[in-house]
């Protein structure tokens, strides 16, 4: 049997377990568009929020879509005809996003994601939305490099060679790269983000840290599937799906010259 849920139930729920007070000062969570009084008897979950999920979400009847990436980040000026924003509002849709307060919190993103590449953590350092953790054997950055693409289903991802074999690795999922100076303090051996800059991996380089680059779609999309788990464990009555057109949309070419 299914049954409505209400947008503040569900935001009072993940509000229990990645509370959106604890969300970066640069970040923009919750309740971002809509009503919390809306009702849903499906719930949608994305990463993101494009037009074809949009029209996904008309298509099925969804009135209550749950993002990761926030759908209004920074200060709006105006709302045009043809942004997303007037789409959602127009068709009367309520979004909850659950952003950097969803990442660093136990069972989290980056938690996900860690233990996913066969992680032990044994740390976590929020404040920078890392975690670091050992691997159970020690792996060559390439044997480590097939292991990630093999846990994501990656068909590829970027990465750097070091001396020496790979043992404690820091994660900072996203655009994460800023967090291979507090990999260097844990004494990383690895660090493994979303994405990272050019001057962020020659500092890794000089530190002897083998990075590795999964693309920020990859090393987050992982946690939607575990979210709509945990809230039809909490809400059995509704149903919530992930959006069939949330996709990444990088591909990769290797060449082989």
């Amino acid at each position: 049997m299914i049954n409505m849920v209400t947008a503040k139930e569900i935001y009072d729920f993940i509000d229990s377990f990645a509370p959106f007070e604890t969300a970066m000062s640069f970040d923009n969570v919750g309740l971002l568009i809509g009503n919390s009084e809306q009702c849903a008897e499906k719930v949608m979950l994305a990463l993101d929020i494009t037009s074809e999920i949009i029209a996904e979400a008309e298509e099925k009847g969804i009135p209550l879509i749950i993002t990761h990436h926030p759908i209004i980040f920074s200060p709006l000026r105006n709302v045009h005809s043809d942004s997303l924003q007037y789409k959602l509002i127009t068709s009367g849709i309520t979004v909850i996003s659950a952003h950097t307060n969803l990442d660093i919190c136990i069972g989290g993103v980056n938690d996900t994601l860690a233990s996913t590449i066969g992680l032990r953590l044994d740390e976590h350092t929020d404040d920078d939305c890392i975690v670091t953790g050992d691997l159970e054997n020690e792996l060559s950055a390439e044997e480590f490099a097939e292991m990630i693409s093999d846990s994501l289903s990656c068909s590829g991802l970027r990465y750097t060679e070091k001396n020496g074999r790979i043992k404690k690795v820091t994660v900072a999922c996203g655009a994460g790269g800023s967090g291979i100076y507090e990999a260097a303090k844990a004494g990383a051996d690895a660090f493994v983000t979303g994405e990272i800059k050019h001057h962020e991996i020659l500092f890794a380089r000089e530190k002897n840290i083998s990075v590795f680059d999964l693309g920020h779609f990859r090393s987050e999309d992982l946690i939607i599937d575990k979210l709509a788990l945990i809230l039809s464990g909490k809400f059995p009555g509704t149903e919530f799906l992930k959006a069939k057109n949330d996709k990444e949309g990088i591909k990769y070419f290797v060449s082989e010259k």
